[in-house]
């Protein structure tokens, strides 16, 4: 029997209470037979989904099928319970039956003998990932559970069953044509879990690694980006759990061009495609940023937030692949020196704005106004002390009017 907290205890006596059975399954069950305190709840009760909303009036319904109540027991600054109950019109045996894996597919109730019949607890001793029947008709019929039954094994730092592992190889392909939200759900599940080398080892091994990359990059990779995806697999668990970051772990083993075509396939939201992007163009450019001037410069083109993203990418990788730190500890003593001195860096930090561009009849728009304060950052690039009104509002009448200061405004003209 698993420990349930008080607030789960309250929602099951509340259920029971209305002659409704209910039992917690799932993942929730096998963390907590793993000795890992859990806050998210599953549930299954034996009633419809209206019934459900009767007795938790304060609860969502959810799902597609609006079939599963979320009940939040959560309070501001504090951690709490959050439940999904799901209404079932089956027996528990019935549907721990679909549930796939044998660690996936258990039952319990404070009050009722614990419900394990395919031997989950025992796989959960011997840390193995088995399927509840043939592995090989499983991944037939639901392809997406060949990644599932990998996150389960980097989740719980398990193996898969050597039938499960054969499955996979010989079915791995299926998944190349496969909804590319479910694989990319898994995917990163996967990499922000405390095993994601193994299972990134696990994925290659198995032919999964098609599925993310897509066929034809995977089949092309070179021998540097299979040796960097080794190091990878190796390296990566001693790196931060961050999605955004793993993400660019693994998509800059590959070269820009492939790299770009396998981040495409996934469909990322804009933000993450924007990031990916940019780790797979720029992350060799970040650690070439040897003066003041080329880091500003930098910054302003990609932003304090983006700037961070690819500075602790690259603090990564170093870890990843045994580099030396000297182009971090650089980094890190420009932007201390711009934070000491309180350095102009951004359009925001000039004396000057907008308005005064257009009420000097340099700029006739606010949008041609900031091109121009963009090219003015120039100015206090190479020396913040020019960040001066007059100095300033000089630089920007020449920038107006000129593409050649413009396009040579960081060139160091040599006397």
């Amino acid at each position: 029997m698993i420990k349930f907290s008080k607030d789960v205890i309250q929602a099951l006596r509340s259920l029971e209470q209305d002659g409704i059975e209910v039992y917690a399954f799932g993942e929730c069950v096998r963390w907590a037979l793993a000795g890992e305190r859990t806050y998210d709840w599953d549930f299954i009760a034996m009633c419809s989904p209206e019934k459900l909303a009767e007795v938790f009036a304060e609860g969502k319904l959810i799902g597609a099928d609006k079939d599963t109540l979320r009940i939040d027991y959560s309070i501001e600054d504090e951690e709490g319970s959050i439940l999904d109950i799901k209404a079932v019109s089956c027996s528990v045996e019935e549907f721990l039956s679909g549930r796939g894996f044998t660690v996936d597919a258990m039952a319990d109730n404070p009050d009722k003998p614990f419900v394990d019949p395919f031997n989950g607890r025992e796989d959960i001793k011997k840390k193995l990932v088995r399927t509840i029947g043939p592995a090989d008709k499983l991944f037939k019929e639901d392809p997406i559970k060949m990644m599932s039954a990998v996150r389960i094994a980097a989740d719980m730092g398990f193996d898969l069953h050597k039938e499960v592992f054969q499955a996979i190889s010989a079915n791995s392909k299926l998944l190349i044509h496969y909804n590319i939200a479910a694989i990319r759900g898994e995917l990163e599940r996967i990499l922000i879990s405390a095993n994601a080398g193994h299972a990134l080892s696990v994925m290659a091994e198995s032919g999964l690694m098609s599925a993310v990359f897509g066929e034809e990059v995977a089949k092309r990779m070179n021998r540097t980006e299979m040796k960097d995806f080794s190091m990878l697999c190796e390296n990566i668990d001693k790196t931060h759990q961050v999605r955004i970051r793993r993400l660019g772990l693994l998509y800059t083993v590959l070269g820009k061009k492939k790299a770009f075509k396998a981040i495409e396939r996934m469909n990322f939201d804009e933000k993450t495609d924007k990031y990916l992007h940019d780790a797979a163009e720029q992350i060799h450019a970040i650690n070439f940023l040897g003066d003041s001037v080329s880091f500003k410069r930098f910054l302003i083109k990609f932003g304090m937030e983006e700037y961070e993203y690819l500075h602790n990418l690259s603090k990564a990788q170093r870890i990843v692949y045994d580099q030396p730190s000297h182009k971090i500890e650089s980094r890190n003593y420009q932007m201390s020196t711009i934070r000491t001195n309180n350095e102009p860096v951004f359009i925001e930090d000039l004396v000057i704005d907008e308005n005064d561009l257009m009420e000097a009849g340099i700029a006739d728009t606010p949008e041609r106004a900031r091109e121009i304060l963009g090219y003015t950052t120039a100015v206090v690039h190479y020396k913040p002390k020019d960040n001066q009104r007059d100095i300033l509002m000089k630089a920007a009448k020449k920038f107006s009017k000129s593409k050649f200061a413009v396009a040579t405004r960081y060139v160091k003209w040599m006397r």
